[in-house]
């Protein structure tokens, strides 16, 4: 099969179900995974689709998403009932005496406050407006990881942060993600944010994604990580069926609101 036609039968499946995984169109095309990368890139050189982790995206199934970040306020506006619930969900989950890192998010805002009444915390976030929210929590030790924020999420993010991460291990980081998908994993509109994302992950001894049942089965610009690194997701039960028992086969433990 000449390249020219690998081109179009890949366009051919990715346009028809939106997307594609390397593993998938190496399969259909009779070619190695190593081809397929190579004609990927092409493609999106081209600007005919948008490469992700581990496979390819149609552009028009999922342009808004990738190209549009909403603004903290337009997030705060909505699902704020099922937000509260995955909130006090949540805080059911955090023990007297844990170290607890809140990434920047408006579920996460609200989760802030559900810790009330908690002794001997360590909250630490990379948010601006959660630590001024609990900073004069009597019985909270309240760490803001500095950086350059990000004004539509009110993030801390960049090399400072970064760094100032490495000397600090928590027992759960709650995770507040822009798209969860089946393959894809857990994505985000930025990359400085998915960066961020990635440390905190790598800290923490127990990894929970907070997430609204609109946040399921899309994929953003910025790939966080797999799946494979979530041990615990609360959400509400706005989430199909079908994707609760998929998350369940995964081995993932999931709290519905």
């Amino acid at each position: 099969m000449f390249a020219e036609e690998r081109y179009l039968r890949i366009m051919e499946l990715v346009n028809r179900d939106g997307k594609a995984t390397v593993a998938e169109l190496s399969d259909a095309l009779g070619v190695s995974p190593v081809t397929v990368r190579r004609d990927l890139e092409k493609l999106e050189e081209k600007e005919l689709l948008l490469r992700t982790h581990g496979g390819a995206m149609a552009l028009h199934s999922r342009v808004s998403e990738v190209a549009h970040e909403k603004s903290f306020s337009e997030k705060e506006e909505a699902l704020v009932a099922e937000k509260e619930r995955i909130a006090e969900a949540a805080a059911k989950l955090v023990n007297d005496e844990d170290a607890v890192l809140l990434t920047a998010g408006t579920t996460n805002m609200m989760l802030a406050k559900k810790l009330a009444g908690k002794r001997g915390l360590k909250v630490v976030t990379n948010a601006a407006n959660i630590a001024v929210q609990i900073g004069n929590s009597a019985d909270f030790e309240v760490i803001l990881i500095g950086g350059k924020l990000r004004p539509k999420s009110f993030a801390l993010v960049g090399p400072l942060a970064e760094s100032a991460l490495g000397s600090i291990r928590v027992d759960k980081l709650f995770l507040g993600v822009d798209g969860f998908d089946l393959r894809e994993g857990l994505t985000t509109p930025n990359l400085s944010e998915a960066n961020m994302d990635r440390n905190m992950i790598s800290i923490a001894k127990e990894v929970i994604v907070v997430a609204d049942h609109s946040k399921f089965g899309k994929v953003f610009f910025s790939h966080v990580a797999p799946l494979s690194v979530v041990h615990t997701v609360v959400t509400d039960d706005g989430l199909d069926a079908r994707t609760c028992d998929r998350i369940r086969d995964l081995g993932i433990q999931l709290i519905v609101t």
